[in-house]
């Protein structure tokens, strides 16, 4: 490329970047992600990026600009947009010109940017493939039929495992392997999305095998990684993608792709433990919850509910790692200044269970009938019939440091 064609090719990305910032208002995407309210001439809301009870965080309209007087982090449309979905400039670049309908020119990248972005790409498309092979074993091949079998017994439509893609991985070793190897996908890149391992004498082998696939989204709808449960005794009971240059689990809410527009609208966002608590719930009409893949809540999680809806009720099992989840969430919310109540589910009852037995309405009902998370715990920690002073002075000795 000569100097001209250079230069040319720089006029052409700058013009593309800039109408991108003309047609992308940033308090509109801003405020997708952040609750945002008028103050004089600018928005403000609470900080997506780190934990805060005031709002520090402002947006101009003005000027198109974000700043936060807390973490200091601002910037245009793009920064905002890189930071909140871990993007680099391209990504946020291609991604908010489709949003907006912007055609972009393509640009030489420098070799590190080339890098990052080609193997994000292919990360995604060895993921995309692999949820289509999970999903036609699950629906179309004998080897499925028992998975198949047992989702439905569960009581989830044919609508609810097409609309989350639900699969099965076959208790093979080298099924995907083999998929993936006359797909002429690189299996390096399989082992980068977490989906193959390394084995000792060389060569790759499933990770995933003998489990209901659960596809894991972001908000565009694209696939970062997977969840994997067995249908029988079988340990773990799930097993999660590891982390990758695009999955990190403890930034990932199961199901937000499809219930953030109705965690807005409700004012609230239910939050499960698991992948059947959530496609049971869903399965019966619920739309405005999503799951913690299992996994402990993050102040990530809370920060990321944060920006949809002022209040988060939680819906754990009714058991005491349930009841010890509570508890250790209650710092995270009370650091990132959101309001959250507890269902108190019956005793060994979790949410896929209840709602199958006894229906939505009687769930919507504990739901309305949630109680604030301290009062829960205290409620939880004090139930036994005969509590001595010891008891009680283990009780307080456990809450006090969260409200010190």
């Amino acid at each position: 490329m000569d100097a001209g064609q250079g230069s040319g090719s720089m006029d052409a990305m700058h013009s593309a970047k800039e109408e991108v910032k003309r047609a992308a208002d940033i308090v509109e995407v801003v405020g997708r992600y952040v609750q945002l309210r008028k103050a004089g001439q600018n928005y403000v809301g609470l900080c997506p990026f780190h934990s805060e009870k005031a709002p520090s965080f402002t947006v101009s309209p003005s000027k198109q600009m974000f700043h936060c007087f807390g973490c200091k982090k601002g910037g245009d449309v793009f920064a905002f947009w890189m930071e909140y979905h871990n993007a680099s400039f391209p990504e946020a670049l291609r991604e908010l010109a489709q949003k907006f309908g912007v055609n972009i020119p393509e640009k030489p990248l420098s070799p590190a940017q080339r890098h990052r972005a080609e193997e994000r790409e292919e990360i995604f498309r060895v993921n995309e493939r692999a949820m289509s092979y999970f999903a036609r074993l699950l629906n179309e091949d004998r080897r499925g039929l028992a998975a198949l079998r047992y989702v439905e017994e569960r009581g989830i439509s044919r609508e609810i495992i097409e609309e989350f893609r639900l699969g099965f991985a076959p208790d093979r070793w080298d099924g995907l392997v083999e998929f993936l190897k006359r797909e002429g996908l690189s299996l390096d890149t399989a082992a980068k999305a977490g989906l193959v391992a390394p084995r000792k004498s060389g060569g790759y082998y499933d990770r995933f095998r003998g489990r209901l696939i659960f596809p894991i989204f972001d908000l565009g709808g694209r696939v970062l990684g997977f969840g994997g449960r067995v249908l029988d005794d079988g340990m773990p009971k799930y097993l999660n993608t590891p982390e990758t240059p695009v999955f990190q689990k403890g930034r990932c809410l199961y199901g937000l792709h499809a219930a953030y527009r109705a965690i807005r609208g409700e004012g609230s966002a239910v939050v499960v433990e698991g992948y059947m608590d959530f496609l049971a719930l869903r399965n019966h009409g619920l739309a405005h919850v999503v799951a913690t893949l299992g996994t402990a809540l993050t102040a990530d999680h809370i920060r990321k509910l944060r920006g949809y809806a002022p209040i988060v009720v939680l819906v754990f099992d009714a058991d005491e790692a349930g009841d010890a989840a509570v508890l250790k969430s209650l710092p995270l919310f009370l650091n990132e200044g959101v309001s959250a109540k507890a269902v108190q589910l019956p005793k060994g009852e979790d949410p896929d269970s209840f709602v199958n037995q006894w229906g939505l309405e009687r769930f919507r009902e504990l739901v309305e009938g949630a109680l604030p998370l301290f009062d829960f715990y205290l409620e939880r920690a004090c139930s036994e019939k005969e509590m001595d002073l010891d008891a009680k002075a283990r009780v307080l000795k456990q809450v006090a440091p969260i409200l010190s």
